[in-house]
């Protein structure tokens, strides 16, 4: 137990020397910042600003012989405004600029700016300040836009064109004057204007006399163009009229044309229903005459088998007995004296049948 309690005695401790050595020993440099270091003795090199950025991570910082300045190396920005709730500063710190024809303009101004790479340590060996630059920056750009912004025309801060043209030539001034110091503008946007309240009210009067004056122009315009506007409303009247005429003809002809091919196909119809009727008619004649035909043929051939029927043995009886159907025997009288009526043979022997051979 008592090990145990000295054991863990020791892991704090160690703990705590390490954590001790690390701060005392090293320097921690965030993403978005970069480190200067300076040699405050001369006990490993020379004495002075290191000759080198250091990036984000960790970094020697032994005691009193070495001190750390972090600068910003990400994308800047100088807001210089007439708002006194936003800005850099507090209270008003817009660009006060006396247009060329006399009438005091208030600009709000943005510069964009950041530290050129792997120059901070150049920086600082020329301010000796971790922010002595960025008063350095405000006090250039508010130069450059008094100079520039002060060739303008009042009017001209009306035109966003001519705003941004300037702003270009703002931001190349302060190139120049800041390159040295080794600051890279990226750029400049005038975010706001106002006018002096005289020329606000100078200003106004002129746009309404301007807006007179159009107003004017354009009614006298339209006056002028009242008379082409009837010529153009009868011309398309006119040509309304033209187009239905048109119209009207063209469905004449398409309703003449339909008829016409209705015509035709009635007549195409009824020469082939009558074609087909004939061809029909025909067809029954020619099969009513063979039918004809062949009933005379067969009525010959009747007639022929009957007549050599007549010729044959029997012939004679059957020439008697059709005699004997032909009799009309109702007036007749007969003798049975003379006449046996039930002597079949002598009967059809008196009527013409040859006699009856005897076997």
């Amino acid at each position: 137990m008592k090990f145990i309690k000295i054991a863990s005695i020791v892991i704090i401790l160690a703990v705590a020397g390490f954590w001790f050595l690390l701060n005392t020993t090293v320097i921690f440099v965030p993403v978005g910042k970069v480190g200067v270091m300076t040699k405050e003795y001369a006990v490993m090199g020379k004495r002075g600003v290191v000759k080198e950025d250091f990036k984000p991570g960790w970094h020697w910082n032994v005691g009193p012989l070495h001190s750390w300045t972090l600068f910003d190396s990400t994308v800047q920005a100088l807001e210089m405004t007439r708002n006194v709730n936003y800005g850099d500063r507090k209270g008003r710190d817009d660009v006060e600029v006396q247009s060329a024809d006399g009438y005091a303009v208030s600009v709000d101004v943005t510069v964009k700016y950041r530290i050129l790479k792997d120059r901070a340590h150049k920086l600082y060996q020329n301010t000796g300040s971790g922010i002595k630059y960025k008063t350095i920056v405000r006090t250039e750009a508010k130069d450059a836009c008094i100079a520039q912004f002060g060739e303008m025309e009042t009017e001209d801060f009306y035109d966003p064109a001519k705003r941004r043209e300037k702003a270009v030539q703002v931001q190349e001034k302060l190139q120049e004057t800041l390159v040295d110091n080794y600051v890279e503008v990226v750029d400049v946007l005038i975010k706001n204007v106002q006018f002096d309240p005289e020329y606000e009210k100078k200003i106004q009067r002129k746009k309404l006399a301007d807006q007179e004056v159009q107003l004017n122009i354009s009614m006298a315009k339209a006056e002028g163009m009242s008379g082409k506007t009837q010529v153009i409303v009868a011309e398309t009247a006119k040509r309304l009229a033209i187009i239905r005429q048109e119209q009207g003809a063209a469905l004449i002809r398409m309703e003449a044309l339909a008829n016409r091919q209705i015509t035709k196909i009635k007549a195409d119809y009824e020469s082939f229903a009558t074609k087909k009727n004939a061809d029909a008619d025909l067809l029954a004649a020619q099969n009513d005459a063979k039918g004809q035909l062949l009933i005379k043929k067969a009525e010959a051939e009747g007639e022929k088998l009957r007549n050599e029927a007549m010729r044959g043995v029997g012939g004679n009886t059957i020439v008697a007995l059709e005699a004997a159907r032909n009799l009309n025997l109702d007036d007749m009288v007969i003798s049975t004296m003379n006449i046996d009526l039930l002597d079949i043979d002598a009967m059809a022997k008196k009527l013409g049948a040859s006699p009856k051979k005897k076997k």
